[in-house]
């Protein structure tokens, strides 16, 4: 009798085991795929927030003005290729007669239109050179929030055309437009390895939280 009942005590307590390893593994595995989707969100929305912080622009200079010879006399070398940075009192041409034409200002020039042996009066176009002497990118479209940025803030700006350009930008203050939007533009600053015309994306910092009161 007693040995009847000593089996049948093991025989439960066996029971009882499988059956709490089978529990367990049952929460365990479910306690792993509830991790992983949780990541899995986590991930999605990382990604999300990032895009949504991503903006592209168009890297200028401020627009263009027109670059006259302001002086006369025939072509003899033409010193400057289109796009290219030149400073102040920079020589662009030699004329034929010992005078020169010169960079009234620091700026990117534009495509050059007078070739050698063409006779320059003081209104001939020479090139364009642009209003500001520095690179900025015009977003194309602004954040959602602008709680996202603030003129000052440094951000991250890059061309993905190779070679791949990566620098630091600075957002400058909204400026109004024809259109009554204002814009935004990042400052780039100078020796920026970008060309006029370039597409290039810049990377907002991560939107502020916003404070609750107590």
């Amino acid at each position: 009798m007693k040995r009847t009942l000593l089996i049948a005590a093991s025989l439960g307590l066996i029971g009882i085991v499988a059956f709490a390893n089978s529990w367990w593994g049952k929460y365990e595995s479910q306690a792993v795929t509830l991790a992983l989707v949780a990541d899995s969100l986590a991930t999605r929305d990382a990604g999300q927030e990032a895009t949504s912080r991503l903006r592209t622009g168009l890297i200028s200079a401020g627009g263009d003005q027109p670059l006259l010879a302001r002086t006369s006399g025939r072509v003899k070398s033409v010193f400057f290729m289109g796009g290219e940075y030149v400073h102040q009192g920079d020589i662009l041409a030699k004329l034929v007669n010992y005078s020169f034409v010169i960079a009234p200002r620091s700026g990117f020039l534009g495509q050059s239109q007078i070739v050698e042996g063409q006779y320059l009066t003081p209104t001939t176009l020479v090139t364009t050179i642009s209003r500001r002497s520095h690179l900025v990118v015009a977003l194309d479209s602004l954040p959602d929030s602008q709680e996202s940025y603030r003129p000052g803030d440094s951000v991250r700006v890059w061309v993905p055309t190779r070679p791949t350009r990566v620098v630091t930008g600075v957002v400058a203050p909204k400026s109004p437009t024809g259109t009554g939007t204002p814009s935004v533009e990042v400052l780039l600053g100078p020796g920026a390895p970008f060309r006029l015309g370039e597409r290039a994306r810049v990377q907002l910092r991560p939107t502020r939280p916003v404070a609750v009161a107590e």
